[in-house]
């Protein structure tokens, strides 16, 4: 039982379709909301721009976000005078590159790690009518967009001119590339193990490979919120680290995934959330292991905490597609990380070993 008096017990999470939600999911499943006090509902919306816009609107008290999205809030929304902040990085890694099947038939690399040499020969040979290559990421200042960008650019393509940049929400990505409106995307699981499955795509490169321990989603709430419910937001931090941390079991994640397949979270077969849970990579040969495919934070690792240096290091790579404004690398607070961790070891809770049944 919490001894926490949370301000504001009832609450509105917002999390897109996407296999590193979990925490959101599993907490709510495991009853570590309720453990602090906390009735929260989820929502599920369909757009990072959608659910930024509706959690500055006050539609919403918190959500799952890209965590290079509080840090760039003014490059998006130049007008908005309300702030975003995060006290806990509930993830790392968990994205892919993915390109078309008929893109990588193509190029014909002789290896998985061939193809972006074989994509840079590819895109050389091409004349000057031909349209461009396009790929899609799911947000302007999104890791996938920053790990896209090193990718191509590590293959010595230039992204802002050798090809075409646009930005999808996550759950479109596999329907635009069947359609043949792109030629690859990066974007989280379980959309690039989708897209294998349906034998439409071949995954490039998962991003743990290009960029390891990335910090990926983090709980983001507006500081006039935080500001109004201190003790609701820890309460909030405190099952959300809980339920991170239950992930980070391995035999906890088939439970995992059976709950984050129902129609109500993200409403897609079993075996295509488990694969990236599970550390598995799905290759033409055959599935391959990933190791970290997923980092879930942990009282124990460092993956959770939100730091001004993980902050400017993410707006160093995000100032190489835009200015951005340094000063933002505060709104990572790692001393709510902190206050976090004290609570939690001052409660001395044990964390459940199975989901509840709803």
């Amino acid at each position: 039982m919490s001894s926490l008096q949370a301000e504001k017990p009832n609450l509105k999470l917002l999390y897109l379709r996407l296999t590193d939600s979990a925490p959101l999911i599993i907490a709510r499943e495991l009853g570590l909301f309720e453990r602090y006090g906390l009735n929260v509902e989820l929502q599920r919306e369909t757009s990072w721009a959608t659910l930024r816009d509706k959690l500055i609107g006050g539609a919403a008290d918190a959500a799952a976000m890209l965590a290079p999205m509080p840090l760039t809030l003014k490059q998006t929304l130049p007008h908005c005078e309300e702030e975003l902040l995060s006290g806990l990085i509930l993830s790392c890694n968990g994205n892919g590159i993915t390109l078309s099947k008929s893109l990588h038939d193509q190029l014909q690399p002789a290896t998985s790690d061939a193809i972006g040499t074989a994509l840079k020969q590819f895109i050389s040979r091409r004349t000057e009518g031909d349209a461009p290559l396009t790929f899609a990421s799911v947000y302007p200042f999104a890791s996938h967009t920053l790990q896209l960008r090193h990718w191509l650019s590590h293959a010595g393509i230039n992204p802002d001119s050798d090809v075409r940049l646009l930005v999808l929400p996550p759950e479109q990505m596999v329907d635009h590339l069947r359609r043949g409106d792109i030629d690859g995307f990066c974007v989280g699981e379980p959309w690039n193990t989708l897209a294998v499955q349906e034998g439409i795509g071949i995954i490039a490169t998962p991003s743990n490979t290009l960029m390891p321990a990335m910090p990926e989603k983090v709980l983001a709430v507006t500081r006039s919120w935080h500001d109004t419910n201190p003790a609701t937001h820890l309460a909030l931090r405190a099952a959300l680290l809980e339920a991170c941390g239950w992930l980070s079991d391995r035999d906890h994640r088939r439970d995992a995934i059976g709950i984050l397949a129902r129609a109500d979270y993200l409403d897609l077969p079993e075996e295509t959330v488990a694969a990236s849970l599970n550390d598995q990579l799905l290759r033409p040969e055959g599935p391959v292991q990933n190791t970290g495919w997923h980092l879930f934070a942990h009282p124990q690792s460092d993956h959770g905490r939100p730091t001004e240096k993980k902050a400017r290091e993410l707006l160093a790579l995000c100032n190489e597609i835009a200015p951005v404004d340094t000063n933002t690398a505060q709104l990572f607070c790692a001393d709510l990380y902190q206050q976090t961790l004290d609570y939690l070891r001052h409660q001395q809770v044990t964390t459940p070993r199975q989901a509840r049944t709803v």
